[in-house]
């Protein structure tokens, strides 16, 4: 199927409207013309032969109707001589030229005759003018149309054709640049001509979009690398501790080392495996996998239970501080997720270079206008400066007060999007005194 493109489509539309507009007007231009000339003369010579029926009921002598009738003969107002009879009680009393009764009945289509009788019906006047030059001059008219119209037509088809591609071509050349953009030259950028006008907007659209790719395929790139150095560092141990232990004939004690060695290099990369397919599923689907009323209060008693007594905790405090009815929408899954890997990345930052057994980690949930807003503030030493501003990036682990402690890099990052799908926010910042807060935004339900 051949391919049209706009300007041709826009210039064939346009053409379409065009030519029954034109052909319209001409022929409304030709009747009016050709009306306006016939209406004229019949003004003009019934004027005439009114004036003769009036001259003969005025009882005048014949001999001054006849040299009246032959004055309106020669007159050439209206073009060649006319034909001019009177009749009286049917009887002809005066014509001119000679044998004008006889031009009058032959009826030739050139001739325009105009009929006057008296109120009393007694006078007939006839006049017939030929109308050839109002004939030949609508004809000529109607020829000047025939040809004026294709070519009004065709000149306007050209000026299309000349503006609908001076307007065109910002696309067109974004056309050309846009077919050799690929992963290895998303840096190209489309000129804009006239940013203030349609295709303008529409090639900054496309830049925009571009800027949005290129920052999404740097991201997939450092996200690629990033896991595979994640991934890399356990497969290392896990193969130096096996062939350590193939080397030579060992005890069943160093087997056994060797193996809880590579069993745990093995739960770290199975759990890298895992927070990786989360944090794919999460981007991918953009929206939570179910959207059922979630208790955020109520979830943050059961967690801190939950942590009570685990050895993740040690001898550090919990301390929940949630109103009631504290409802949001969404995956109460996901959000228990969220939830987990904050206070989580609290438990084991929060005594990080302290001098006390007695770290505090405080859970608080409240309403704030129609959200629900929850905090998790730890009084540890906080995160660097030079850190905080990537805290949510994936595999960052700051080299400031914070770093040091195990994980797989994506706590916080899982956490940032599951508050994103769930139309909610997540921010760190570090306190005055000392400590950490993450704050959690989410959608009141209802």
């Amino acid at each position: 199927m051949m391919r049209r493109s706009i300007r041709t489509r826009l210039i064939v539309w346009t053409l379409a409207l065009l030519l029954p507009l034109c052909s319209g007007a001409g022929w409304l231009l030709i009747q009016v013309f050709g009306d306006r000339l016939l209406h004229d003369i019949d003004v003009a010579v019934e004027e005439e032969a009114e004036t003769v029926a009036e001259l003969l009921a005025a009882s005048v002598q014949p001999e001054a109707v006849t040299a009246l009738v032959a004055q309106l003969a020669v007159e050439t107002d209206w073009g060649p001589r006319k034909y001019v009879t009177v009749t009286r009680d049917g009887h002809l009393i005066a014509e001119a030229p000679p044998n004008a009764q006889v031009t009058l009945q032959s009826g030739k289509p050139s001739l325009r005759i105009i009929r006057y009788q008296s109120p009393d019906k007694a006078v007939s006047v006839l006049i017939g003018v030929p109308v050839g030059a109002a004939l030949h001059a609508q004809q000529r008219l109607r020829s000047l149309l025939a040809v004026g119209i294709p070519l009004v037509l065709l000149l306007a088809g050209t000026s299309l054709w000349l503006v609908i591609g001076r307007a065109l071509r910002p696309l067109e050349n974004a056309s050309r640049q846009l077919e050799h953009v690929a992963a290895e030259t998303l840096s190209v950028r489309i000129p804009v001509e006239g940013p203030e006008d349609e295709v303008g907007r529409m090639v900054s659209v496309l830049n925009q979009m571009l800027d949005r790719l290129e920052r999404a395929v740097e991201e997939l790139r450092k996200f690629t690398a990033d896991a595979a150095h994640e991934l890399r560092t356990p497969l290392t141990v896990l193969r130096t501790g096996l062939e350590i232990a193939l080397s030579r004939e060992r005890p069943a004690s160093e087997y056994r080392a060797a193996l809880a060695e590579a069993l745990e290099a093995t739960e770290r990369m199975g759990h890298l495996a895992a927070d990786l397919l989360t944090l794919a599923r999460l981007e991918a689907a953009g929206r939570p996998r179910t959207n059922t009323p979630v208790d955020v209060g109520a979830m943050l008693h059961e967690l801190a239970d939950a942590w009570v007594g685990t050895p993740a905790l040690g001898n550090a405090t919990l301390e929940v501080r949630a109103a009631a009815d504290l409802h949001t929408m969404g995956d109460a899954g996901d959000l228990y997720r969220l939830l987990t890997n904050l206070i989580d990345n609290a438990v084991r930052h929060g005594a990080n270079g302290k001098d006390y057994a007695g770290p505090r980690i405080v859970l608080s949930a409240h309403r704030t206008a129609g959200d629900i807003e929850t905090t998790i503030t730890d009084d540890g030493p906080g995160i660097a400066p030079h850190d905080l501003p990537r805290a949510f990036d994936r595999f960052h682990r700051g080299n400031g007060q914070c770093a040091g402690t195990p994980g797989t890099g994506l706590g916080l990052s899982i956490a940032q999007q599951i508050a994103r799908t769930h139309g909610g926010r997540l921010a760190i910042a570090n306190l005055d005194g000392g400590g950490c807060v993450v704050t959690v935004t989410l959608p009141a339900a209802g």
